[in-house]
């Protein structure tokens, strides 16, 4: 039995997450648009997060945490602060669409949160990544919006770095 749809758009629907929490449900389309809504509030939209050029391919989130891989060959990762989501960075470095993305924390940082992101793509690569969840960004102001976020206007670098890949004994 159908519950509730949440969303009727023009663009096919192509990922969906939701956060460790549970509190968050994440949808990524084929335009390249996050939509996100929140659980507690009775699955009331929270908003958009505007940042890639071509179609969301998949989603990963962490409780506080949520990154977007694409057809552009990029992954977006936003923190959630309340309601507001703000930009961390955005994740270069495939040659072809990312089509799969999983996150972990990093038990071997002490001194800050971090994540471990691992991303797949059509280039036949599987990336690892170090993201610091509360990262310094390094451009002259911060965006937050409750509703919308542009990445594609201002794109934000994070404190990040792409690990090797681990080698077997």
């Amino acid at each position: 039995m159908l519950a509730q749809t949440l969303l009727k758009q023009d663009c096919a629907v192509t990922a969906l997450a939701i956060n460790t929490k549970g509190s968050v449900l994440y949808s990524g389309s084929s335009d390249g648009v996050v939509n996100f809504w929140e659980v507690e509030k009775q699955l009331a939209h929270g908003g958009v997060l505007n940042g890639h050029k071509q179609a969301i391919l998949c989603l990963a989130a962490t409780e506080y945490l949520v990154f977007s891989g694409s057809a552009d060959k990029t992954i977006c990762a936003w923190r959630k602060d309340g309601n507001i989501h703000t930009s961390l960075c955005v994740l270069t470095g495939h040659m072809g669409p990312v089509k799969c993305l999983a996150v972990e924390k990093d038990h071997e940082s002490r001194s800050e949160q971090r994540w471990i992101v691992y991303s797949g793509s059509l280039d036949n690569s599987v990336k690892v990544w170090s993201v610091a969840e509360y990262a310094q960004v390094t451009t002259g102001h911060q965006n937050q919006q409750q509703a919308n976020f542009d990445f594609a206007t201002d794109y934000n670098s994070c404190e990040s770095e792409e690990r090797p890949l681990f080698q077997p004994a």
